[in-house]
């Protein structure tokens, strides 16, 4: 059996715990749509604690992030762990060609 991969996916969980846990890192769910709707780069998050993907892209604002989800591959939704701006070494590996000042 194939896996599906976290870009089939069709939609979003939410409530107050990871909306809350993005909030402290100041990030809302729109921008977390934003980065969804611009097709980010999915890599296997190596740690594997409470996600399974880390999605990395651009909001509309061009804010670069880096989001832990976990995809529910029966139910084909996202749900979003933890995030934060991306790292100088997110940058540097998933962000080739930006001005990582940008």
């Amino acid at each position: 059996m194939t896996r599906r991969r976290p870009s089939s996916a069709a939609a979003w969980e939410w409530d107050e715990g990871n909306e809350g846990e993005l909030a402290s890192h100041k990030i809302t769910p729109i921008e977390v749509y934003e980065v969804w709707m611009e097709g980010p780069l999915w890599i296997p998050n190596k740690r594997r604690r409470s996600g399974d993907w880390k999605m990395l892209g651009r909001t509309g604002s061009g804010r670069r992030l880096a989001v832990v989800v976990r995809f529910d591959e029966d139910r084909a939704v996202l749900r979003a762990i933890t995030g934060w701006d991306a790292t100088p070494g997110e940058l540097s590996r998933y962000f080739k060609g930006d001005d990582p000042r940008a």
